[in-house]
């Protein structure tokens, strides 16, 4: 069996759950982020080393600090380092390229906020309506590009909204683990859209479990492939049914506060019915009141247990 090296970039949420889903040697690299050209050295180093490995080669892309509010020449900066990045792969010999496979995680936040009629699909038109949700999108469309000249495969996962225990509190986004928190500390937590808003949420290993498996089937499409795929739990929510779950598991009713913040960008409904490989869908077996519970009794021992 060949065996398959992999470079993930990015260790928050999603980067931590993709590297605990599948045993295999990795190539570790330090990325000073805040330095975009020496993330650019620190990556292209990590592509080097990569290509140097025998067997099948998998770069994972789920880097990146921007939300729906973030500013446009910050988010640049992070389209910049990325357009550089796999401008590195497409100077790999033929052979490496050949045995590459990259994933990136998208966003449907982003490349359907201003989309018609949910629930959406990858045969919705996109529509941005921040500065994310066009960066994410020209991330999406160089991929695309390169993977055609380059001669490799990739994937590209348009993802809901991905919540677990290993959420990064300290990031302005991670509205479940918001809530858990506020829950907790009995401090009141903003919600900047409507209640009724409606929200598709996938646990943190499920959708490590989808795009994992996703990335296997990759290796039977020719070279030049690209699959871009809807990745999410197909349940949508609405904020207040959220909150109601909440209520119900732990008995009491957590602080809130309406409005009065940025929803720039957010769109009302982003249900969403996945169309390309949508067996895979099955992969995402965590109920909310499952992923709910996970959550808060990771946040109570934490809060029990500091490090």
């Amino acid at each position: 069996m060949t065996e398959t090296t992999r470079l993930i970039v990015g260790r928050g949420l999603l980067g931590r759950s993709i590297e605990r889903v599948r045993s295999t040697p990795q190539v570790r690299v330090r990325v000073p982020w805040d330095d975009p050209q020496g993330s650019v050295l620190a990556l292209r180093a990590g592509v080097a080393e990569l290509a140097a490995h025998d067997g099948d080669l998998e770069l994972y892309w789920s880097a990146g600090r921007g939300v729906t509010s973030t500013p446009a020449a910050q988010l640049e900066i992070e389209g910049d380092v990325f357009a550089r990045t796999i401008a590195a792969l497409s100077d790999l010999p033929a052979a490496v390229r050949g045995r590459l496979t990259v994933f990136l995680a998208s966003s449907v936040g982003g490349a359907y906020a201003g989309s018609a009629r949910p629930p959406f699909s990858e045969s919705t038109a996109t529509a941005a309506t921040s500065a994310y949700g066009e960066t994410k999108l020209r991330m999406e469309h160089t991929l695309r590009d390169a993977t055609t000249t380059g001669d490799w495969r990739s994937f590209i996962a348009r993802i809901t909204n991905v919540y677990g225990a290993g959420q990064d509190l300290a990031k302005p986004q991670g509205l479940i683990s918001a809530l858990v928190r506020g829950h907790l500390s009995q401090q009141p937590i903003a919600v900047y859209v409507p209640l009724d808003t409606l929200r598709d949420y996938i646990y943190e290993d499920d959708c490590a479990a989808v795009v994992d498996a996703a990335m296997r089937r990759l290796r039977e499409e020719p070279t030049g492939s690209t699959v871009v795929k809807v990745v999410g739990s197909m349940r949508a929510v609405s904020i207040g049914a959220l909150l109601s779950e909440l209520t119900r598991l732990r008995r009491r009713r957590g602080p809130i506060v309406l409005g009065g913040g940025d929803a720039t960008g957010q769109s009302l409904d982003l249900r969403v019915r996945s169309e390309v490989w949508s067996d895979l869908d099955a992969l995402a077996r965590t109920t909310l009141p499952e992923g709910l519970s996970r959550v808060y009794q990771a946040q109570l021992t934490g809060r029990t247990n500091p490090r």
